[in-house]
């Protein structure tokens, strides 16, 4: 009889993989600009795309798991404004180059902690708390620095995002697939990352089960900060410049990508993969609006509407797959 089913829905079964809802866009997009503009396949458009998708995708990883988990975060672009800020002043003031990477990096992890805090232990909406704390920290980034880029950066610095392996292939690029096959392997194949998708197909069911439910949370967003401290460290190094809005709006930009990626808004299902192709989608649309002369101020529309399909798609997918 299932069989059967599926052979009488084969879009249903085609929407219930978690990935369809980047790979169909992605594909008719890259299509449809490879027409207009038989450039868009040159190798070296190709690596600007994925570095930009690189960024993005270092701070995805661990929105994916707190997603799955049933939360969501809108202080990612603040925290990766301060990682790179908190970066350049502790070089600015003579530290060796690991420690002022090792203090941005736990700078970003104490804001994410207290994001699990407020959100865990006080019982406050997500949603409410992370913008609360996107206020606070931006605040802290226009106090410190009176809304002024850093620069002035040594070699060393620069160099983490800016060599090239085998003089092609960007290090953020490096980065970003180490980082998503450890997702990837923790989130599908390891008891922590099953307790994640438990704690967010039922919290409570996942605490008579035995797990740890507050400790996971907490930890959960400790990993949002850490890495969006990262990703700021390494744009300030890509632009050897640490700017205090370098975060700003990638927040929802990294969420809209996790979602049309396949991890559901509502928690229990996650996926790496899929986040790294809508993280691809993303980058790939701000490429080709500056590729065919298209004014950056559709970006924001665009984006939005892209947003509106991904609830609709994760929406869908849900009902089909029998969860609501």
């Amino acid at each position: 009889l299932g069989y059967m089913e599926q052979k009488k829905n084969p879009i249903k079964v085609l929407f219930q993989k978690p990935e369809m809802g980047t790979i169909l866009p992605l594909a008719i997009l890259m299509i449809a600009v490879a027409i207009v503009n038989t450039n868009f396949f040159n190798i070296s458009n190709i690596l600007d795309i994925l570095r930009t998708a690189s960024f993005s995708f270092i701070v995805a990883v661990p929105i994916t798991f707190l997603m799955s988990a049933g939360g969501m975060d809108l202080s990612i672009g603040a925290i990766t404004s301060f990682g790179g800020i908190i970066c350049a002043f502790c070089l600015k003031a003579g530290m060796p180059l690991p420690i002022s990477i090792i203090i941005a990096l736990l700078a970003g992890s104490t804001v994410g902690f207290l994001n699990g805090i407020i959100i865990v232990r006080f019982a406050l909406p997500a949603f409410i708390a992370t913008l609360g704390m996107q206020y606070v920290v931006n605040g802290i980034i226009s106090v410190s620095t009176e809304a002024l880029a850093i620069s002035g950066f040594s070699d060393s610095f620069k160099a983490i995002s800016q060599m090239r392996v085998g003089g092609l292939v960007p290090m953020p690029i490096i980065y970003a697939i180490a980082i998503g096959v450890v997702g990837h392997i923790v989130l599908s194949k390891t008891k922590f990352g099953r307790s994640v998708l438990a704690i967010g197909g039922n919290r409570e069911t996942a605490y008579l089960a035995g797990i740890n439910v507050t400790v996971k949370q907490i930890l959960v967003y400790v990993f949002v900060g850490f890495f969006s401290a990262l990703s700021g460290i390494l744009i300030a190094s890509r632009f050897a410049t640490a700017q205090p809005a370098a975060g700003t709006g990638t927040e929802l930009t990294i969420m809209a990508s996790v979602i049309i990626g396949g991890t559901s808004m509502f928690g229990g299902q996650g996926t790496i993969v899929g986040s790294a192709l809508g993280c691809i989608l993303f980058a790939t649309i701000q490429n080709v609006l500056i590729v065919m002369g298209i004014s950056t101020f559709w970006q924001n529309l665009i984006f939005g509407v892209i947003l509106l399909i991904a609830i609709f798609i994760d929406k869908y997918r849900r009902k089909a797959g029998g969860e609501e």
